[in-house]
């Protein structure tokens, strides 16, 4: 038997389902909130986006992990599986991942590779809005890249008591810096420590970033610019001079005769253990030295051979795949890291010893080694990183790499004005085929 539902009651069903709805509003009110910037609950089942990252000693797993954690707590419908690029050449690694369908949905370091032809898909404006102008680069008219971080590059740190025993000070210029090592060297000590095995860009990247850059850049304002367009070749005056005094540092014993032997990371440890009074290392090492509290060591501006006061500093940038079947899910997440989720973005810069990218400045507290690192620049002069520089003057997918090999040849003795001759045959070879 059918029963009559009186008006009463109908207007009370519908009371108690609208009070459900309330309730079911309320409960999900704190998830919306919680940690950082979300992305859209579908309702769906979870969406996995691929997440390509690189380790170093300061960028763990562990730090992955944490970043993943927090945001898949935060984003329920969207899970995160990191995809580690492996060996010292990752723009190669990539290359190959996105030449065989695998490239992830999200990638870091994506500036080396941004020229390819529709490689990343186009960053919403609302993104876009949330980065320094400064830091911005533009691939045909379009913003395909997301400034994930500034990096201040390479000083030279140096054990302070092998300075304090022969009464050594920070040298302020190259003939200063040549005193310095002469002096090392003269009481049995060895000056300078490098990576080499496993790690090519440990050899010379250092001294490139810290010297050989500024000196061609004094010379080249408009450097990139200059070589793609045939005005200037690799094989120049100033900068076959700046490496001719890096390859005489060699020549001369102030190197470990055992750094083609090291990784970065045992030339780091050899420092550390006495084995060579300086090292030419980036801000990453001085984040090292405060997380362990180790205040054994100092930190100067490195000189240069035309004692420049000028300096550089690499952003890196972060990108989504074009081919990404979960676009939106992927800028969610890049979105949440990036500063969205203030807390997270502030660890991942102080693992590192990075600076923000963001309108508004993600600060963190520095131990002293940071703080000097920092301080050492105070009256220099940005400049821009040859092969950093992102967008339409990059340097073409290869090069840089090709560089830190033929860095380890002249290193190693190889006639300077050959090499400088292979970096224009290469880059021309890699402009053509990109």
């Amino acid at each position: 038997m059918r029963m009559k539902i009186t008006k009463k009651e109908t207007i009370m069903r519908r009371g108690k389902c609208l009070f459900a709805m309330a309730v079911l509003f309320f409960i999900s009110l704190p998830g919306l909130f919680a940690g950082g910037q979300k992305a859209p609950d579908s309702g769906q089942t979870p969406v996995t986006i691929t997440w390509g990252v690189y380790e170093t000693d300061n960028l763990t797993a562990d730090l992955w992990a944490g970043i993943i954690s927090a945001f898949e707590a935060d984003n329920p419908n969207i899970k995160i599986r990191k995809v580690l690029a492996a060996g010292d050449d990752r723009a190669s690694f990539w290359r190959t991942m996105q030449a065989s369908g695998n490239f992830p949905d999200v990638v870091l370091e994506a500036e080396v590779y941004a020229s390819i032809p529709g490689i990343f898909a186009e960053v919403p404006e609302d993104i876009i809005a949330q980065f320094d102008p400064a830091v911005l680069a533009v691939y045909g008219g379009k913003y395909i890249t997301i400034p994930g971080m500034k990096q201040l590059r390479m000083q030279c740190y140096y054990n302070k008591a092998d300075f304090a025993a022969l009464n050594l000070r920070e040298p302020q210029t190259w003939e200063e810096f040549l005193n310095v090592c002469r002096t090392l060297k003269a009481a049995g000590k060895v000056p300078l420590i490098c990576g080499g095995t496993g790690d090519v860009w440990a050899t010379g990247a250092p001294y490139w970033i810290s010297a050989a850059n500024q000196v061609l850049i004094d010379a080249y304002p408009n450097f990139n610019a200059d070589l793609k367009s045939g005005r200037v070749k690799w094989n120049n005056p100033a900068l076959a001079d700046a490496l001719t005094q890096w390859q005489n540092l060699v020549k001369s014993g102030y190197y470990h005769p055992g750094c083609m032997s090291f990784s970065y990371s045992q030339a780091a440890a050899e420092f550390q253990n006495g084995a060579a009074s300086m090292m030419i290392d980036g801000s990453w090492a001085a984040a090292g030295f405060d997380a362990a509290g180790n205040t054994g060591f100092g930190v100067f501006a490195m000189p240069n051979p035309k004692n420049l006061k000028t300096y550089c500093a690499a952003v890196s940038y972060w990108g989504v795949s074009a081919q990404s079947k979960n676009k939106e899910a992927a800028f969610a997440f890049v979105k949440y890291v990036l500063g969205g989720n203030e807390t997270i973005y502030r660890n991942y810069l102080k693992a590192d010893g990075l600076s923000s990218t963001t309108k508004k400045p993600v600060n963190y507290d520095q131990g002293p080694v940071m703080n000097k690192f920092v301080q050492n620049w105070n009256s220099y002069t940005l400049t821009p990183e040859i092969n950093k520089v992102a967008g339409d003057l990059a340097i073409p997918i290869g090069v840089e790499s090709f560089i830190d090999k033929s860095l380890q040849n002249i290193f190693n003795g190889a006639g300077i004005a050959g090499e400088l001759e292979s970096w224009d045959a290469e880059y021309q070879h890699l402009l053509a085929a990109q």
